[in-house]
């Protein structure tokens, strides 16, 4: 038979081991709340991470798209500064009032060099409605009616008010300035400068904003890609044009070159407020990526219980 003390030393052995056990038990079972919190945590702030990227890159593109319309404005503006001063000359009005054509052209065909370096390659002079008289980049072209397709021009006459929109040209969409020629009170015509949504203008566009982008002229049917920053290669298909077209702008993730990008896709309005054209904006998203998965690496480095 086993003595008090023995009995007392093996109690109190019970009562260390299971005080022991219940305290292994414990940090156990806060080891894993701890685990399982770290990683709740770790993982919603690796979407809030993200979530806030992507928000970042969207007003990013979208203020980018603004960017060019406004750019696209703005050119528009300085063809009109081009157009008021031509139509403000005594001779070029003496000219329009005869249907003097070679007087036009010994007045202005220099000059169209030197725009053209401007990016202003079209001056055109109309008679109401829209009735060609002459053109200074294509002479030989005259006497056509243009009303259905420039309804600017036929604005810009009947008004006698000067007018800045998008609109197709003869042979592209194109960027329009006009002015209205007045004599004795009365609109004799209307001079019309513009340029065209060529490479010389998305190329200035991509170095001014950083981006690559392309120009498509539509009828609301058919899609013509008028210029481009990425040679051929195509992005957003023809019925995301449609989509864009009918008045939603598009915007989701995408690849270039093999590159990660992003796009944003909106139309080109006319004077009147009506798509006439699509804008694709694309943006490179390699650094967007990559600081994504420093963060990412950060966030669950700091999550993770030491």
């Amino acid at each position: 038979m086993k003595s008090l003390t023995e009995l007392c030393r093996w109690s109190f052995v019970r009562r260390m081991f299971k005080i022991r056990s219940i305290a292994v038990r414990l940090i156990l079972a806060i080891s894993v709340t701890v685990a399982v919190a770290c990683g709740i945590l770790g993982t919603f702030s690796i979407a809030q991470q993200r979530s806030l990227t992507q928000l970042a890159l969207d007003q990013q593109l979208k203020l980018q798209y603004e960017s060019v319309i406004a750019a696209i404005d703005y050119e528009g503006r300085a063809a009109l500064a081009v157009s008021s001063l031509i139509a403000g000359l005594p001779p070029v009005a003496e000219a329009v009032a005869k249907n003097d054509r070679d007087g036009l052209g010994k007045l202005l065909g220099e000059s169209l060099e030197a725009l053209k370096a401007q990016g202003i390659p079209l001056i055109s002079f109309w008679r109401a409605p829209a009735i060609g008289i002459y053109r200074v980049h294509a002479p030989k072209v005259f006497d056509d009616d243009a009303s259905a397709r420039r309804t600017t021009v036929v604005e810009a006459i009947r008004t006698g008010k000067t007018i800045v929109g998008v609109e197709p040209g003869r042979e592209a969409l194109s960027i329009f300035g006009m002015t209205p020629i007045v004599r004795d009170g009365k609109t004799l015509a209307n001079v019309d400068v513009g340029a065209a949504f060529g490479k010389e203008f998305v190329d200035r566009a991509k170095k001014r904003f950083g981006i690559e982008l392309a120009v498509y002229s539509s009828d609301g049917k058919d899609f013509k890609r008028l210029s481009s920053t990425f040679g051929d290669g195509v992005v957003t298909n023809v019925d995301e044009l449609k989509g864009v077209f009918s008045g939603q702008p598009l915007r989701r993730d995408a690849t270039l070159a093999g590159r990660p990008a992003a796009i944003y896709v909106g139309q080109i309005k006319n004077y009147a407020g009506q798509p006439v054209g699509i804008l694709e904006i694309i943006k490179d998203t390699t650094e967007y990526e990559a600081a994504a998965a420093t963060s990412q690496r950060s966030l669950i480095l700091g999550t993770v219980p030491s």
